[in-house]
């Protein structure tokens, strides 16, 4: 290199460092706190307020047993699993420690687990075994919402919580469940806090959390790789394992929720859920890649909205076998935006999501 070519070099190198000169543009960030305060803190209030109108509902009928109330007890019931599906797929934050998710909901069942768990609680007549302590280290499958589906939907349950050998211990497990998902969807809100105080206070510092966001700059990917995973948990967990090859060979009793005639609730609900999430990660996107995630957005809630009611039944017709593969393909679109153009615009490479690898 000559001497005039060195001093060339130099020149530019010290003129790129210079204030004002051009340099390349930062990628886009992702606001974590925009979307937490705007998609997700407004849904673990509703967990909240649904579990806890849940458990004072059991706890008034412990205490005046009446066969009346067991609607009311069925009613609420669908409103906190209607909360919880909103929120499964969140996999980030409070709700990953102390198994607080399989607790609330241990699904999928493969080994029959919670009719076991379920059979051994009632057999017990311990009542100490139900005081809510020791009965969140009882095992996840007797805890959550299937154990207090199988309580209320079962053939002959409504009847056997007012009457028989086994109502008293029936209903004191109900409590106890009911108390549970309250408790954990307390401790979850509780711990996220506000902008001054708990997780997300501790986001907005900039300081992260140690255990759960150490590095506060992977959020946003969390918060995409969940919100992928959402779309991932409905098709692969919740539709294609109920549908198989055929309706000739389709597993009804695989559907989340078929007892209470929520199978086809518990896709739709969880959709429209994603939908909103990927349309408020939309706010934050160019006019041209929102318009794309909004319409995709739009067609997956059309395709939830429309799903069958009865999924567990529907899975064996071919008519409804065929609706569900279309849905699945709708669903599938949807879930492609989140990498591309969501994931894509903020440069941000997606992880694996809790489903990988099962």
């Amino acid at each position: 290199m000559t001497e005039v070519s060195r001093r060339l070099v130099i020149g530019v190198l010290a003129g790129a460092a210079l204030p004002g000169t051009a340099t390349a543009a930062p990628s886009p960030a992702l606001d974590p706190v925009a979307v937490i305060e705007g998609w997700m803190l407004p849904r673990y209030d509703t967990l909240v307020a649904t579990t806890t109108a849940q458990k004072d509902a059991w706890a008034a009928f412990v205490a005046k047993p009446d066969a009346a109330a067991v609607a009311s007890l069925k009613d609420l019931f669908g409103k906190a699993a209607d909360a919880w599906t909103a929120v499964e797929f969140v996999t980030l934050g409070p709700v990953s420690q102390n198994l607080r998710a399989d607790r609330f909901n241990f699904f999928p069942d493969r080994r029959n687990a919670i009719q076991r768990a379920m059979n051994e609680v009632i057999a017990d007549t311990d009542a100490a075994r139900l005081e809510p302590v020791r009965f969140a280290q009882s095992s996840a499958a007797a805890q959550g919402l299937p154990a207090l589906e199988r309580l209320l939907f079962e053939e002959g349950a409504a009847d056997a919580l007012v009457q028989g050998a086994e109502a008293e211990r029936r209903r004191a497990y109900g409590l106890a469940i009911a108390t549970n998902l309250a408790t954990i969807a307390s401790d979850v809100r509780t711990a996220w806090g506000d902008r001054k105080s708990g997780v997300l206070g501790a986001i907005v510092s900039g300081k992260g959390d140690s255990a759960l966001f150490p590095d506060v700059g992977a959020l946003p990917g969390m918060i995409l790789t969940d919100l992928s995973g959402g779309y991932q948990r409905v098709t692969d967990t919740r539709i294609l394992p109920v549908l198989g090859p055929d309706a000739d060979n389709a597993k009804p009793n695989l559907a989340d929720g078929w007892r209470a005639g929520r199978s086809g609730r518990v896709i739709t609900v969880m959709i429209q859920s994603a939908d909103a999430l990927l349309q408020e990660v939309g706010k934050q996107l160019p006019s041209r890649p929102q318009f794309v995630v909004n319409r995709a957005a739009t067609a997956s809630d059309k395709a939830a909205d429309g799903f069958p009611k009865d999924f567990s039944a529907a899975s064996q017709t071919a008519a409804g076998h065929d609706a569900a593969l279309a849905a699945v393909k709708i669903f599938k679109a949807a879930q492609l935006t989140v990498y591309r153009p969501t994931a894509s615009y903020f440069a941000i490479s997606l992880g694996f999501n809790a489903l990988d690898g099962d």
